[in-house]
């Protein structure tokens, strides 16, 4: 099994290669008994490796927490407040805007997001603060994933896989409501609600 920063490091490709986020944006965790792996902050996440991954404490607060992710802090909350193991926070284009377009959550559209996300809660605070910790892991309890308005997708399992998976379909229903929303015309089909 690779170690913890391995997996964070091919992760971190992935979210690049894939569109989901720019490479100096966005942070990746993985909780490890009272320890959560993170990647430091200003990482370019496609080119991480050892030393680019720290371990803080879940508890609280440590030395570490200086060269951590400046979203250590809502990483720490989100494990502390659910059962997830895994945290993928990215800065996806159609997710954002979306959070800037619409009130307090996105529906999904797409017959894949309605069934495996449903809503996705946008919620509110500034990057690396208390008040953005505790709506995350607020949303998180019950969601795969949740949207820091103008910020970026919080997706969140009991994998980095899982994760990522949620922040994939996150993006994917963000833009598919965003292309539908943007057509001018009449929208002649609209899929029933899932129950």
């Amino acid at each position: 099994m690779p170690l913890a920063w391995q997996e964070i490091a091919r992760f971190g490709k992935k979210l690049v290669i894939s569109g989901l986020t720019s490479s100096r944006f966005g942070n990746i965790s993985l909780l490890e008994g009272d320890k959560i792996c993170i990647t430091c902050t200003g990482s370019m996440l496609d080119e991480l490796d050892e030393a680019l991954v720290v371990e803080v404490d879940l508890s609280c607060p440590c030395d570490q927490d200086k060269i951590a992710s400046s979203e250590t802090c809502v990483h720490r909350a989100i494990y502390r407040s659910t059962t997830k193991q895994a945290i993928i926070h990215t800065h996806s284009p159609y997710a954002v805007a979306l959070s800037l377009l619409e009130r307090e959550e996105i529906m999904p559209m797409d017959g894949e997001g309605m069934i495996f996300l449903g809503a996705i809660p946008i919620v509110e605070g500034h990057f690396g603060t208390d008040e953005l910790a505790r709506a995350a892991s607020s949303a998180l309890q019950t969601r795969k994933a949740c949207i820091a308005r103008g910020h970026g997708v919080f997706a969140a399992g009991k994998s980095l896989s899982d994760a990522y998976t949620a922040a994939c379909m996150a993006e994917h229903s963000a833009q598919v409501r965003y292309l539908v929303k943007a057509y001018p015309g009449e929208i002649f089909i609209s899929l029933p609600p899932i129950h």
